[in-house]
């Protein structure tokens, strides 16, 4: 064991209190959730964009002494990312997200660029010898509330679809009405600017996936999301807020088990309205077809790029019978939706 200085402490890390000096072994467990420390490579032409475990988003420049978590990451448009089975001191990986994953990369889609390499220097280990995890920062199981509280789902049929754009709006607007709102992202890969966003518009607190111990949800088995996505409802419920937005990362269809949670039929009980954020009528299509026959949910509202024209909008009511209302602007349509179906 030896001591070594870090240089940027990730966003991943955001329950984990990190010294700037810590403690690292040569003996590596390769599994999800590991934490390591590495040293960034070449960033000349690189992904190098760095999350700061404060939110603030930097750069990761070669020679960088960071702390990163082993785990998974399955983004079509982005990189994708695996945990090799085995690791030793000076093997070469890829820094995967710039919330701190990292992992052997498995795909990476052309137009996104290249990822930034990193050498492994060890496994970080704790005062008493033993191997860090970031499950062991999980927050605790705690019971559910029995107050219905109404939620509202955020879904899409894909990534950076303006999901959170209008979950924004939505914030915004009850909160100037003097509604406590609270979020959970359930799904996706870590990652803080979301959830500032939701906070700078009013939301109070927000409730992810790595506040369960998890760098990204593509690895765990379905049940294992589940549960984790009921507890995260759970502390949520025990913030005693009026309304909960429950934002979900990535697309309907995807390996980060959104269709697992949204056919957990407690879970899905749960949800009061359901926003979709399209980028055209096929997506629409085909997300109303697999949520109604494999997951008994109806859609309310459209959003997104598909919605952001008046026609765009006057043909997803023709075509499909559902109201939608553009996230560009200011929104009038989606708040008298949602109080009429949630608190009428």
């Amino acid at each position: 064991m030896k001591k070594i200085k870090l240089d940027k402490i990730s966003s991943v890390f955001k329950n984990v209190n990190l010294p700037t000096e810590v403690l690292i072994d040569n003996k590596i467990v390769s599994e999800e959730g590991t934490i390591i420390v590495v040293q960034a490579g070449d960033n000349l032409g690189k992904m190098d964009a760095f999350e700061f475990v404060d939110g603030r988003l930097g750069k990761l420049i070669k020679g960088d002494v960071i702390p990163g978590v082993l785990g998974y990451r399955k983004a079509p448009v982005e990189f994708a990312g695996i945990v090799p089975k085995k690791i030793m001191v000076g093997d070469e990986l890829s820094f995967l997200c710039e919330g701190g994953l990292i992992g052997e990369i498995s795909g990476i889609y052309e137009a996104w660029g290249k990822p930034m390499k990193v050498k492994v220097l060890g496994a970080m280990i704790n005062t008493d010898g033993k191997p860090m995890n970031l499950k062991y920062y999980a927050l605790p199981q705690v019971k559910s509330s029995p107050k219905r509280i109404p939620i509202i789902c955020f879904l899409a049929t894909r990534m950076d679809s303006g999901k959170t754009t209008l979950a924004c709006k939505i914030a915004h607007h009850f909160k100037q009405l003097g509604k406590r709102i609270v979020a959970i992202k359930p799904t996706g890969v870590s990652y803080m600017q979301d959830p500032y966003k939701l906070m700078d518009n009013g939301v109070e607190q927000v409730f992810d996936f790595t506040d369960m111990g998890l760098p990204s949800t593509c690895g765990p088995d379905a049940n294992t999301i589940i549960k984790l996505t009921q507890n995260l409802l759970n502390h949520a419920k025990i913030t005693n807020p009026d309304l909960i937005l429950m934002e979900f990362g990535e697309g309907i269809l995807g390996e980060y088990h959104v269709m697992d949670i949204l056919k957990s039929k407690p879970l899905r009980d749960q949800i009061s309205f359901v926003v979709l954020a399209a980028n055209d009528f096929t997506g629409i299509y085909g997300a109303r077809e697999i949520l109604k026959k494999q997951c008994k949910m109806d859609i309310d509202l459209i959003t997104g790029p598909i919605a952001n024209s008046h026609l765009g909008v006057e043909l997803i009511k023709k075509y499909f019978k559902i109201e939608a209302e553009s996230n560009l602007h200011e929104i009038h349509k989606t708040p008298n939706l949602i109080n009429k179906k949630v608190f009428s």
